[in-house]
């Protein structure tokens, strides 16, 4: 079995399998999008260098810039610890750490940012790339709006959260410290899983989720990527009480 770890590590590196998607558009090596030295450099921050990588044009003349670190992943650009601002603007708009991954797609004078996530929602709810949530960005009267939102297609139905409820309900719990790989594998997934069916609407299954620290108390990268996942679950749920 593959160390799932690897597999999160991966998760930046492209290696990991993905949904199939019809709808899907990424920024490609051959895309449109202006290039570097067609705008002012980005502004100084301690985050990227004053180079832009890419730089969006709108329709009213603006233009966004991402500054960062970038590579070509499956003739798709993949960004990772990168800023956005705006051309000609010292402020940035935000920063994206080294440990996220997104893809960008730009069309109908809209920038979109398609957060990257290793999740259980392959076949047999096994671990694959999928997108989490995309954020947009475009112009309104020359002021730059932003809004988030989650991918509607990620989540669980009925059966499938019964399923992971009794997986985590028969499990014979064993601390890593001591477990096989095989073992510590199997349980990263099952957080995954918990988090995934916690996130489509089961208290149990948040309830469960929780308790998966004291009951595995993962370690090391295992405990940041539980984290991760947990952040996952926040924002989740934080969304989901605004709709």
């Amino acid at each position: 079995m593959k160390n799932l770890y690897l597999l999160f590590v991966l998760l930046l590196a492209g290696c990991v399998p993905e949904q199939k998607s019809d709808t899907r558009q990424v920024v490609e090596v051959e895309s449109t999008v202006k290039t570097k030295a067609e705008c002012e450099k980005c502004p100084a921050s301690n985050y990227a260098g004053p180079e832009p990588d890419t730089v969006f044009t709108f329709s009213n003349g603006k233009k966004l810039l991402i500054c960062g670190y970038s590579e070509i992943l499956d003739n798709r650009k993949a960004y990772s610890e990168f800023i956005l601002s705006e051309c000609g603007n010292d402020s940035i708009v935000d920063f994206w750490g080294a440990v996220e991954a997104y893809e960008v797609e730009y069309a109908s004078d809209t920038l979109q940012l398609q957060k990257i996530e290793l999740l259980a929602v392959g076949d047999n709810r096994t671990l694959v790339k999928e997108k989490w949530l995309t954020e947009y960005f475009y112009y309104k009267e020359d002021i730059l709006q932003r809004e988030k939102k989650l991918n509607s297609k990620i989540g669980y139905s009925q059966s499938q959260i019964e399923q992971t409820l009794q997986e985590y309900e028969h499990t014979q719990w064993k601390t890593q410290n001591g477990s096989s790989e095989a073992y510590t594998e199997e349980k990263m997934e099952l957080a995954n899983r918990l988090m995934i069916a916690a996130a489509s609407g089961s208290g149990k299954a948040e309830s469960y989720f929780k308790k998966f620290d004291s009951d595995f108390q993962p370690d090391g990268a295992y405990a940041e990527w539980y984290q991760q996942m947990a952040d996952l679950l926040a924002f989740a749920k934080k969304y989901r009480t605004q709709e």
